[in-house]
């Protein structure tokens, strides 16, 4: 797949419990998302827990500081938007639950 930019222009959120930035435009990274389920079908994204994987990047999950945290979290973060980027490489990463148990698995370099 091409690099490609993109802009992280507004925050959002997953009920009450996740913080994230929502990525313009999101199709890349679905085309991403997609051709490693198909590649790896047997390892849907989150575990085939979603229908619908929506592209993010998380600023904060159920912190200890518990709602709070995550709203103080936002009002920090939203003067700093819009964030733009260039995205030339994709992690594969793996991870439960459990605290600090994501690591990455392979980096996939993405064409010209």
């Amino acid at each position: 797949m091409p690099a490609f930019g993109c802009t992280f222009a507004q925050t959002s959120w997953f009920g009450e419990d996740v913080l994230w930035l929502a990525p313009e435009p999101d199709r890349p990274f679905r085309a991403l998302t997609t051709a490693l389920h198909a590649a790896f079908p047997r390892y849907p994204p989150f575990g085939g827990r979603y229908l619908d994987v929506v592209p993010h990047l998380t600023i904060g999950d159920r912190p200890p500081g518990g709602l709070a945290a995550l709203e103080a979290a936002e009002a920090d973060v939203r003067p700093a938007l819009p964030v733009r980027t260039f995205v030339s490489r994709a992690w594969l990463m793996t991870g439960t639950r459990a605290a600090a148990s994501w690591r990455v698995e392979a980096e996939l370099p993405l064409g010209a």
